[in-house]
């Protein structure tokens, strides 16, 4: 097509193109075969490809890139070491997901119902009442989530969306403790990672140890009150003795 005129192709050519495909074979991005593997040069490039430039069947201490001809070495010494994209396995997860939302029952993970909706933090579908309370809980209103048909609607949108909330998820600092593990860890780890474990947010977890150790503090500070008191008796015993004892 004319780049210079409006793009024809349907928003889901569009999101292939753009974000989905092999910039080397031309293939789209998959699970498997075409998985999208990123390279120390910045460039992604599918595991066949890699396979394919290093020979061998993917064995090689070192490679050229497929899309720049950089050379670089192979963790491993093995093409399925290099690092998955997680950003291009994400996109191409929520867009797998739309593809069956159109064709398909894409079930929410809170109910029996359809889902509408997906938290790109938790990675879980919604349907729009699961989704509305996901929105409005302490511990998920940050989370950024998204309607299938806008994904559709407003890719570009979504798309920066999905970057930021990666981003975020690797930003965030200790807002929740596991009980269970015995460990700090994010909101979206105690979601995830620690997904049917004790998990309190850190503030309650501290308005509980405060509760405890309030009767424990009034305990030493008590002890501390006749500590004090009695060590003043005994300098005034002291400063008594001296005063009364008798001259050499």
């Amino acid at each position: 097509y004319d780049a210079s005129k409006p793009d024809p192709r349907p928003t889901e050519t569009k999101l292939k193109d753009e974000y989905l495909t092999c910039e080397v074979c031309k293939h789209t991005f998959d699970f498997n075969k075409y998985a999208p593997h990123q390279l120390p040069c910045g460039d992604t490039a599918c595991l066949d490809c890699l396979r394919q430039f290093a020979g061998r069947k993917g064995k090689a201490e070192e490679m050229h890139c497929p899309v720049c001809d950089r050379l670089t070495a192979v963790p491993g010494n093995h093409v399925c070491c290099f690092p998955p994209n997680a950003g291009t396995l994400k996109i191409l997860e929520v867009f797998k997901l739309v593809e069956a939302y159109k064709k398909e029952f894409v079930p929410c993970i809170g109910c029996d119902e359809k889902g509408e909706a997906r938290c790109l933090e938790c990675q879980e579908n919604y349907c729009d009442e699961h989704a509305n309370f996901h929105s409005i809980v302490a511990a998920t209103k940050h989370h950024t989530v998204v309607k299938f048909m806008d994904i559709l609607a407003e890719p570009q949108k979504i798309l920066r969306l999905m970057e930021l909330s990666s981003v975020a998820s690797t930003q965030l600092g200790p807002g929740a403790v596991c009980t269970t593990c015995n460990a700090l860890c994010c909101l979206v780890c105690a979601i995830t990672e620690h997904k049917g474990h004790s998990v309190k947010e850190i503030g309650d977890t501290m308005s509980t140890i405060h509760e405890k150790m309030r009767p424990v503090m009034k305990r030493v500070e008590q002890t501390l009150t006749i500590s004090n008191r009695n060590l003043k008796i005994a300098e005034d015993v002291d400063k008594g003795d001296e005063h009364h004892a008798p001259e050499m």
